[in-house]
Protein backbone atom coordinates (compact mmCIF):
# COMPACT_ATOMS: atom_id res chain seq x y z
CA UNK A 1 0.00 0.00 0.00
CA UNK A 2 1.31 3.37 -0.82
CA UNK A 3 2.48 5.88 2.00
CA UNK A 4 -0.31 8.67 2.83
CA UNK A 5 0.89 11.92 2.93
CA UNK A 6 -0.24 14.13 5.39
CA UNK A 7 -2.92 16.69 4.44
CA UNK A 8 -5.73 18.88 5.05
CA UNK A 9 -9.24 17.12 4.89
CA UNK A 10 -12.79 18.52 5.79
CA UNK A 11 -15.16 16.17 6.71
CA UNK A 12 -19.02 17.04 6.96
CA UNK A 13 -21.21 15.91 9.63
CA UNK A 14 -17.50 14.88 11.47
CA UNK A 15 -19.44 14.69 15.21
CA UNK A 16 -21.29 12.01 15.54
CA UNK A 17 -21.04 8.09 13.82
CA UNK A 18 -19.48 7.70 10.58
CA UNK A 19 -18.55 11.38 10.45
CA UNK A 20 -16.43 11.01 13.88
CA UNK A 21 -15.35 7.68 13.10
CA UNK A 22 -13.43 9.02 9.47
CA UNK A 23 -12.37 12.04 11.67
CA UNK A 24 -10.39 10.05 13.99
CA UNK A 25 -9.23 7.71 11.23
CA UNK A 26 -7.58 10.55 8.67
CA UNK A 27 -6.19 12.16 11.92
CA UNK A 28 -4.48 8.51 12.82
CA UNK A 29 -3.24 8.77 9.66
CA UNK A 30 -1.68 12.50 9.82
CA UNK A 31 -3.75 14.58 8.40
CA UNK A 32 -4.99 17.76 9.64
CA UNK A 33 -9.23 17.27 9.66
CA UNK A 34 -11.11 20.26 9.72
CA UNK A 35 -14.58 18.76 11.62
CA UNK A 36 -17.90 20.26 10.53
CA UNK A 37 -20.88 19.55 12.13
CA UNK A 38 -24.30 20.97 12.92
CA UNK A 39 -23.80 21.26 16.70
CA UNK A 40 -20.62 22.79 18.46
CA UNK A 41 -20.59 20.45 21.29
CA UNK A 42 -20.01 17.06 19.77
CA UNK A 43 -17.36 18.51 17.44
CA UNK A 44 -15.12 20.32 20.01
CA UNK A 45 -15.23 17.76 21.79
CA UNK A 46 -13.72 15.02 18.84
CA UNK A 47 -11.31 17.56 18.17
CA UNK A 48 -10.01 17.98 21.90
CA UNK A 49 -9.82 14.08 21.41
CA UNK A 50 -7.99 13.82 18.55
CA UNK A 51 -5.44 16.50 19.83
CA UNK A 52 -5.25 14.66 23.34
CA UNK A 53 -3.65 11.55 21.12
CA UNK A 54 -1.46 13.43 19.10
CA UNK A 55 -3.44 14.42 16.08
CA UNK A 56 -4.50 17.81 14.21
CA UNK A 57 -8.00 19.07 13.82
CA UNK A 58 -10.58 21.79 14.34
CA UNK A 59 -13.84 22.69 14.78
CA UNK A 60 -16.35 24.32 12.21
CA UNK A 61 -19.80 24.95 12.67
CA UNK A 62 -21.58 24.08 9.50
CA UNK A 63 -25.39 23.61 7.88
CA UNK A 64 -24.17 22.27 4.87
CA UNK A 65 -27.56 23.61 3.58
CA UNK A 66 -26.65 27.23 4.13
CA UNK A 67 -23.97 28.76 1.33
CA UNK A 68 -22.79 31.76 3.72
CA UNK A 69 -21.86 29.03 6.32
CA UNK A 70 -20.45 26.84 3.40
CA UNK A 71 -18.55 29.64 1.56
CA UNK A 72 -17.11 31.34 5.80
CA UNK A 73 -15.89 27.33 6.03
CA UNK A 74 -13.75 27.35 2.91
CA UNK A 75 -12.52 30.65 3.19
CA UNK A 76 -11.22 29.73 6.39
CA UNK A 77 -9.86 26.80 5.22
CA UNK A 78 -7.81 28.69 2.30
CA UNK A 79 -6.61 31.33 4.95
CA UNK A 80 -5.46 28.86 7.23
CA UNK A 81 -3.83 25.64 5.17
CA UNK A 82 -3.73 27.14 1.65
CA UNK A 83 -5.61 23.92 0.10
CA UNK A 84 -7.58 21.34 0.52
CA UNK A 85 -6.50 17.73 -0.12
CA UNK A 86 -9.76 15.09 1.22
CA UNK A 87 -13.57 15.97 1.56
CA UNK A 88 -15.89 13.55 2.81
CA UNK A 89 -19.37 14.54 2.15
CA UNK A 90 -21.37 13.19 4.92
CA UNK A 91 -23.45 15.14 6.27
CA UNK A 92 -26.80 14.22 5.77
CA UNK A 93 -30.78 13.78 7.09
CA UNK A 94 -31.03 10.03 8.07
CA UNK A 95 -32.76 8.07 9.82
CA UNK A 96 -36.27 8.73 11.80
CA UNK A 97 -35.81 12.66 10.55
CA UNK A 98 -35.75 11.84 6.99
CA UNK A 99 -38.55 9.01 6.84
CA UNK A 100 -42.31 9.46 5.68
CA UNK A 101 -44.58 8.14 3.55
CA UNK A 102 -44.84 9.07 -0.10
CA UNK A 103 -48.51 9.65 -0.37
CA UNK A 104 -47.92 12.38 2.74
CA UNK A 105 -44.24 13.60 1.75
CA UNK A 106 -44.47 17.21 2.23
CA UNK A 107 -42.82 19.52 -0.34
CA UNK A 108 -40.85 21.51 2.54
CA UNK A 109 -39.40 18.14 3.86
CA UNK A 110 -38.46 16.55 0.56
CA UNK A 111 -36.86 19.81 -0.27
CA UNK A 112 -34.65 20.21 2.84
CA UNK A 113 -33.35 16.43 2.70
CA UNK A 114 -32.16 16.68 -0.63
CA UNK A 115 -31.02 20.39 0.23
CA UNK A 116 -28.85 18.38 3.12
CA UNK A 117 -28.24 15.28 1.31
CA UNK A 118 -27.41 16.28 -2.59
CA UNK A 119 -27.50 19.68 -2.81
CA UNK A 120 -25.05 20.75 -0.04
CA UNK A 121 -22.62 17.44 -0.97
CA UNK A 122 -23.03 19.07 -4.51
CA UNK A 123 -21.96 22.75 -3.51
CA UNK A 124 -19.10 21.88 -0.98
CA UNK A 125 -17.40 19.61 -3.67
CA UNK A 126 -17.55 22.80 -6.39
CA UNK A 127 -15.76 24.42 -3.57
CA UNK A 128 -13.17 21.96 -2.75
CA UNK A 129 -12.64 21.15 -6.58
CA UNK A 130 -11.80 25.05 -7.13
CA UNK A 131 -9.37 24.55 -4.50
CA UNK A 132 -7.99 21.40 -4.85
CA UNK A 133 -7.26 22.41 -8.83
CA UNK A 134 -4.62 24.92 -7.87
CA UNK A 135 -2.78 22.40 -5.38
CA UNK A 136 -2.68 19.22 -8.43
CA UNK A 137 -5.89 17.63 -7.52
CA UNK A 138 -7.44 15.51 -4.38
CA UNK A 139 -10.06 13.14 -3.15
CA UNK A 140 -13.69 13.33 -2.74
CA UNK A 141 -15.58 10.78 -0.88
CA UNK A 142 -19.60 10.99 -1.12
CA UNK A 143 -21.42 9.18 1.71
CA UNK A 144 -24.10 7.29 0.16
CA UNK A 145 -26.25 4.81 1.46
CA UNK A 146 -27.29 1.01 -0.28
CA UNK A 147 -31.23 2.94 -0.28
CA UNK A 148 -29.76 4.89 -3.65
CA UNK A 149 -30.22 1.19 -5.26
CA UNK A 150 -32.73 -0.66 -3.64
CA UNK A 151 -36.25 0.91 -2.14
CA UNK A 152 -36.79 1.61 1.01
CA UNK A 153 -40.44 1.93 3.10
CA UNK A 154 -41.13 5.61 3.78
CA UNK A 155 -37.93 6.65 2.98
CA UNK A 156 -38.44 8.37 -1.18
CA UNK A 157 -36.86 11.59 0.04
CA UNK A 158 -33.67 9.91 1.31
CA UNK A 159 -33.44 7.48 -1.31
CA UNK A 160 -33.87 9.83 -4.12
CA UNK A 161 -31.15 12.04 -2.67
CA UNK A 162 -28.83 9.14 -2.38
CA UNK A 163 -29.30 8.29 -5.80
CA UNK A 164 -28.65 11.63 -7.10
CA UNK A 165 -25.51 11.41 -5.08
CA UNK A 166 -24.65 8.55 -6.71
CA UNK A 167 -25.10 9.93 -9.96
CA UNK A 168 -23.56 13.29 -9.03
CA UNK A 169 -20.13 11.16 -8.02
CA UNK A 170 -20.47 9.51 -11.31
CA UNK A 171 -20.56 12.88 -13.44
CA UNK A 172 -17.97 14.92 -11.31
CA UNK A 173 -15.29 12.21 -11.55
CA UNK A 174 -15.59 12.31 -15.37
CA UNK A 175 -15.01 15.97 -15.27
CA UNK A 176 -12.73 16.12 -12.77
CA UNK A 177 -10.25 13.32 -13.13
CA UNK A 178 -8.07 15.76 -15.63
CA UNK A 179 -7.51 18.07 -12.96
CA UNK A 180 -5.93 15.53 -10.79
CA UNK A 181 -9.47 14.89 -8.44
CA UNK A 182 -10.82 11.77 -7.94
CA UNK A 183 -14.27 11.21 -6.84
CA UNK A 184 -15.46 7.95 -5.37
CA UNK A 185 -18.63 7.41 -2.87
CA UNK A 186 -19.25 4.06 -0.40
CA UNK A 187 -22.85 3.12 -0.09
CA UNK A 188 -23.27 1.59 3.83
CA UNK A 189 -25.83 -0.64 4.51
CA UNK A 190 -26.98 -0.84 8.10
CA UNK A 191 -24.06 0.88 10.44
CA UNK A 192 -25.05 1.02 14.08
CA UNK A 193 -25.23 3.88 16.07
CA UNK A 194 -24.85 6.32 13.15
CA UNK A 195 -28.44 5.04 10.65
CA UNK A 196 -30.78 2.83 11.82
CA UNK A 197 -32.46 4.87 14.50
CA UNK A 198 -32.36 1.72 16.56
CA UNK A 199 -31.42 2.49 20.64
CA UNK A 200 -27.78 2.20 20.48
CA UNK A 201 -28.39 -0.12 23.71
CA UNK A 202 -28.75 -2.92 20.92
CA UNK A 203 -25.21 -3.21 20.26
CA UNK A 204 -23.85 -5.47 19.74
CA UNK A 205 -26.37 -7.57 20.39
CA UNK A 206 -28.60 -7.24 17.06
CA UNK A 207 -32.15 -7.30 17.88
CA UNK A 208 -33.30 -10.54 15.04
CA UNK A 209 -35.88 -9.35 13.81
CA UNK A 210 -35.05 -6.09 12.46
CA UNK A 211 -35.68 -6.54 9.00
CA UNK A 212 -31.68 -5.53 7.58
CA UNK A 213 -30.15 -7.53 10.34
CA UNK A 214 -32.64 -10.48 8.79
CA UNK A 215 -31.33 -10.46 5.06
CA UNK A 216 -27.68 -9.09 6.18
CA UNK A 217 -25.50 -12.35 5.33
CA UNK A 218 -23.10 -11.72 7.92
CA UNK A 219 -26.23 -11.21 10.23
CA UNK A 220 -24.89 -7.84 12.00
CA UNK A 221 -24.71 -4.38 11.62
CA UNK A 222 -22.03 -2.60 10.64
CA UNK A 223 -19.49 -0.18 12.61
CA UNK A 224 -18.76 3.33 12.38
CA UNK A 225 -15.53 2.77 12.04
CA UNK A 226 -15.73 -0.11 9.33
CA UNK A 227 -16.92 2.53 7.06
CA UNK A 228 -14.52 5.24 8.17
CA UNK A 229 -11.89 2.02 7.17
CA UNK A 230 -13.20 2.17 3.53
CA UNK A 231 -13.09 6.26 3.08
CA UNK A 232 -9.53 6.56 4.27
CA UNK A 233 -8.52 3.87 1.32
CA UNK A 234 -10.61 6.20 -0.77
CA UNK A 235 -9.17 9.20 0.18
CA UNK A 236 -5.29 7.53 0.06
CA UNK A 237 -2.88 6.87 -2.83
CA UNK A 238 -3.84 3.32 -2.61
CA UNK A 239 -6.87 3.96 -3.99
CA UNK A 240 -4.98 6.28 -7.07
CA UNK A 241 -6.87 4.37 -10.19
CA UNK A 242 -10.61 4.51 -8.92
CA UNK A 243 -13.16 7.04 -9.91
CA UNK A 244 -16.35 7.42 -10.13
CA UNK A 245 -17.02 3.89 -8.22
CA UNK A 246 -20.11 3.14 -5.75
CA UNK A 247 -18.13 0.75 -3.29
CA UNK A 248 -20.89 -0.92 -1.17
CA UNK A 249 -20.13 -2.48 2.32
CA UNK A 250 -23.12 -3.39 3.58
CA UNK A 251 -23.06 -7.36 5.13
CA UNK A 252 -24.13 -8.32 1.99
CA UNK A 253 -27.39 -6.94 2.20
CA UNK A 254 -27.91 -6.45 -1.78
CA UNK A 255 -26.81 -9.67 -2.70
CA UNK A 256 -29.13 -11.47 -0.71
Amino acid sequence: MRKTTPGIALVTGGGTGIGAATSRRLAADGHHVAIAGLDAAPIESLVAEIKAAGGHATAHVLDVANAAQRAALFAAIEAAHGRLDILVNNAAITGPGAMGPALDETLEHFERVIAVNLTGAFALSQLAARLMKTNGGGAIVNVSSVGAAAAQMNASAYCASKAGLDALTRNMALEWAPLGIRVNSIAPGDIRPATSGLPETTIPAVPPAHPYVRTTPLGRAGTPEEVAEVIAFLASPAASFMIGAVVVADGGLLIY
